[in-house]
């Protein structure tokens, strides 16, 4: 299927908004949430793609106009954030990615691209050979898959809550077994965080990310 740049730049364009509404002002113990060792929270996965784009896919896509395949993009420290992010708030880094984002995609609609221009290819450190068109498709796929990330996280916190883990009389999920039985199949599927299904969504997360996020 031909790219449709208009369409890519709709979706990075509603990201730094969909991060606002879901995390802002939430309690740490949501944000600072993770899966366990070497995995990432919600405020680890925003610090990563504000190093997403200082470093990553608007530097390629000039690297491509510029040079094309005679110089490989230089590789990207998918762990830049713990420092990066540091002595920071969420609020902070919300706010750094939405300016940031906003001043990448006037630089991408300043470009102006055709058809010939989305062609041009660049040379990725580990996949070779590249087209700008795929590198602008990835800058919104990978935003998706962390879009993702943060609801499953958020999600599998939620459900460990409602089995007992860390349960207050006031803890809003803490549902009466006897009721979940009203759940659909996919919820209750949701509410159980040591399903396999939820360990393979992390795995897909993050093969994606480790695949074009170097």
């Amino acid at each position: 299927m031909e790219h449709n740049l208009s369409d890519t730049m709709a979706l990075l364009t509603r990201t730094p908004a969909a991060l606002d509404a879901l995390l802002r002002d939430l309690p740490e113990a949501w944000t600072l949430r993770n899966e366990g060792e070497k995995s990432w929270s919600a405020f680890d996965v925003v610090g990563h793609l504000i190093h997403g784009e200082r470093t990553d896919w608007m530097p390629r896509a000039r690297m491509i106009l510029e040079f094309g395949e005679t110089q490989a993009f230089a590789r990207f420290d998918r762990w830049a954030q713990a420092r990066e992010s540091e002595g920071k708030t969420l609020g902070q880094l919300l706010d750094e990615f939405a300016q940031v984002r906003a001043e990448n995609l006037g630089e991408l609609r300043a470009m102006n691209l055709r058809r010939e221009g989305l062609e041009r290819r660049g040379r990725h450190p580990v996949l070779g050979v590249v087209t700008l068109s795929q590198l602008l498709a990835t800058w919104a796929a990978h935003d998706m898959t962390h879009l993702h990330q943060i609801s499953r996280v958020i999600a599998r916190g939620t459900a460990r809550r409602r089995r007992g883990v860390n349960r207050t009389p006031q803890d809003p999920f803490g549902y009466p077994r006897q009721n979940i039985a009203l759940f659909s199949t996919a919820q209750r599927r949701c509410y159980n965080p040591r399903i396999s299904a939820a360990m393979q969504d992390r795995e897909n997360d993050e093969r994606f990310c480790l695949q074009y996020m170097r």
